[in-house]
This record gives structure tokens, sequence and C-alpha cells, in this order.
């Protein structure tokens, strides 16, 4: 019997403090300041695993990469197993070059003694101002008490979860259980992001371990999938930073027993299962994200169905997501079905417009080449929605695409207008 049980996660009246990833697989998080923001906020969260643990990982395409991206895509291609990830809020430490490359490893050196690990047994991620150089050293000394405050209990997971954070309102959490033939384990995941966020990964960051016994190479298979329909399928501005980073680290349990990484291949029940339930996961935080994208009002859900390819409906869907005149559209409650009808146009993708047909929160708006008549209260109380889905068919084959966005408003103009000043 192969299932697993959804725990919920919350920004809809849900408290996301009942959510915690610490204690899963053994992992112990903790929460602090090194002294990257001026506030003395907390800028820095660890999570430390028992054990060395396999890694998988996925990365921003941007080829304007920090140098926290360099130094974790070292550690995958070279195989190894990781024991702790530190994420540091409030600089990037991008396009700070080999100076910068040197602070990212030095931190890890630092961190490795404190545990007792190799350096290359320890991720280091960033996430902040682009361009300013991060000055490791000066850091350092908070490093030790970071790590020895860390624990166990639900409270240290959120606090780590809450210190990633940059322009995000809420921690962004989400657990599934899993049981694989009588083999319980469970896949916990945290994120950041607000802004910045758009396909091939986003200005996010995040953290997902498992209990679940999988190898490296099915690990990474798995990790590849899960981001297709999550992180690559969200955009809250259409913009792409150098940071993107998901790190997924399998650290088994004893109570795994016979069950073992070998077991959990391509082709099997128990992969198909672990799969669904990361995928799961990744999708939860990926909305969170969107749902707190920068000065978001609206969460818009974009389905794709008919196209000639499942390119095309996503070269439809992302034109839509991206475009600032359906966005400030949505924002302003002005229901507008040209806006739409004019991305799906311009996007790229094959299609019979006579064939065409949309519809705007269950209101059908368009078909056979023309636009319907729609009633007025009907609209307004569609535009008036928190959660509003676009529907459109292509009508020219099997290909789909699922994509969430936001709106886009003057809260959005406010913090990136003011980002570093």
């Amino acid at each position: 019997m192969y299932t697993y049980k959804t725990l919920v996660w919350g920004l809809d009246g849900i408290d996301v403090q009942e959510l915690s990833i610490a204690g899963v697989a053994g992992l112990e998080c903790s929460a602090g300041s090194l002294g990257i923001k001026r506030d003395q906020s907390p800028d820095a969260a660890a999570f430390v695993l028992p054990r060395k643990s396999a890694y998988a990982g996925v990365f921003t395409s941007n080829v304007f990469r920090s140098a926290c991206v360099d130094s974790a895509l070292t550690r995958l291609h070279a195989g190894k197993e990781i024991r702790a990830v530190l994420i540091t809020s409030g600089n990037a430490n991008a396009g700070t070059g080999l100076a910068g490359r040197a602070d990212t490893e030095m931190m890890a050196a630092a961190v490795g003694e404190e545990l007792g690990c190799a350096a290359d047994e320890v991720i280091v991620l960033h996430t902040g101002v682009i361009g300013v150089p991060l000055g490791a050293k000066r850091l350092l000394p908070a490093l030790a008490p970071l790590l020895a405050a860390r624990s166990a209990d639900r409270e240290a997971g959120h606090a780590a979860a809450r210190a990633m954070m940059t322009t995000d309102t809420v921690p962004k959490t989400a657990v599934r259980h899993v049981d694989l033939d009588g083999v319980k384990g469970t896949i916990g995941g945290v994120a950041k992001g607000a802004g910045m966020i758009h396909p091939r990964l986003a200005t996010m960051l995040s953290v997902i371990v498992t209990d679940i016994p999988v190898a490296s190479p099915a690990l990474q298979v798995a990790l590849t999938q899960a981001v297709k329909t999550s992180f690559n399928a969200i955009s809250v501005d259409g913009d792409t930073s150098p940071n993107d980073s998901v790190i997924l680290l399998s650290c088994p349990s004893d109570e795994a027993g016979s069950f073992t990484p070998g077991a959990m291949v391509r082709g099997t029940q128990a992969f198909a299962t672990f799969c669904a339930a990361l995928t799961e996961v990744c999708e939860d935080l990926a909305r969170m994200i969107v749902r707190d994208g920068e000065g978001a009002t609206k969460f818009l859900e974009i389905v794709v169905t008919g196209a000639e390819s499942d390119d095309d409906a996503e070269r439809v869907a992302v034109t839509i997501a991206t475009s600032p005149l359906v966005k400030t559209a949505f924002y302003g409650e002005d229901f507008n079905p040209g806006r739409i009808i004019s991305a799906v146009g311009r996007s790229g993708a094959a299609f019979d417009l006579a064939q065409l047909r949309m519809q705007i929160g269950g209101l059908s708006v368009f078909a056979e080449g023309l636009f319907l008549g729609v009633d007025p209260v009907a609209a307004r109380e569609v535009m008036a929605r928190t959660d509003i889905v676009i529907e459109i068919a292509l009508g020219s084959g099997g290909g789909r695409c699922r994509f969430y966005t936001c709106d886009l408003t003057d809260g959005y103009v406010r913090i990136n207008a003011e980002y570093t000043t």
C-alpha cells in the first residue's frame, strides 16, 4: 500500500507555525543574526542533519550567478553528501568576483569546523541585495552561537523559515507524510521568495529534507520532475535572480529498516509515490510564493489546454502571467478579457483563433473568434475574488500547462523603488 497524507499549509487562515520541518530526518534548525542586516534582525538560518545525506539540487538558469550557486553546483557535480545548509539573508553575494566565492567557502569551512565535518559537506546560500561585497570574515564570530542554538523543536524550524526571508511577509513551510509499503517517512520543505519571481527558477531559495532513503541519482530525477510544475510554473514579475536554489537532502531514519535507497528507482510504485509527495511539497511552496508576491492582492491560476504541445501551452501561460496590462487589470478589478486574448495572440503559440475558448472565474468570455456578452454584476463578482482561475482551451492538440501568478500593484512598485534605500 503506497499512500501519502497532506498536512495543510497556511496563508489562508491556517497558522503556519503549526508546520515545521525541524525534526524531519533528525533535522535541527536555528535562526539568528550574523550582522548582515543593519537593524540586527535575524539574517541567518541553519539546517543541520545528524549525518551526511544524499543531495540533489536545481538552480537558476541565469548566466549571472551568485557565488553561492557556483559553490553548491560544485558540490553537486562532485557527488558530495551534505551535512548542513546555511542560508544568509540581506546580501546576495552576486557580482562579487573571486572574493565573493572565497566568502561563501569561508563560511562553509567555519560551519564545517563547528559541526566536525568537511567544508564541502556544507552548502551556503545567500539572498538579498546584488553587487555588494559580503565580507564574510566579520560574520564568522556569530556562527558558533547560531549553530549551538539549533534544535529539533517546532519553533526552531519556524524561526529558521522566517530568518531566511527578505521581502516575504510570511514564512513558507510544507510537509507530507508518506507510507511506502509499510515504511513510513516524511518530506518537509521551507522556501523564501516574494519578488523577482519567474520560471527557470525565481528569486527563491528552498531547502527540502526527507527521511526516506533515496540515492542521489534518483533524488535528482525526482527533484527535477517536481520543479517543472512548481517552482518553474510561477511568476510574480517576470524577473529571475542569480541566486535561485532548491536543495533536496535524503537522510534515512533508523525506522527505514530494510527499505534501502536502491529500492527507490524509476519505474517502481514506491518511487512514483515519493515523487508525487515531493511534487506536492514543491507545489505548495511555489503557490505560497505567488500568494506572498510583493504587494500582491490576487492569486491567479492560468490553465491552458488544447495546445499543439506542452511548450506552446507554457508560452501562452507565461505571456499572460507576465503582461503588465493583464496583471494591473486584475489589481484594479477591471474586467478586461481583451487584454488576455491579446496576450494569447502574441504568445507565439500555434492555434486557430476560431477554436479558442476562454473562461475567467467560470464565466465564458470568448468563443468562435468572438467575445461573448457577460453580465456586469457577475463580472464584478469574479474580479472581487482573491483567487481567480483563467481557463484557455486552444483546440489544437493535447498540450497543457498550469501556471500561477499574481496581480501587479502599487505596493510592488513601492517595494522595488526603495529596495536598496
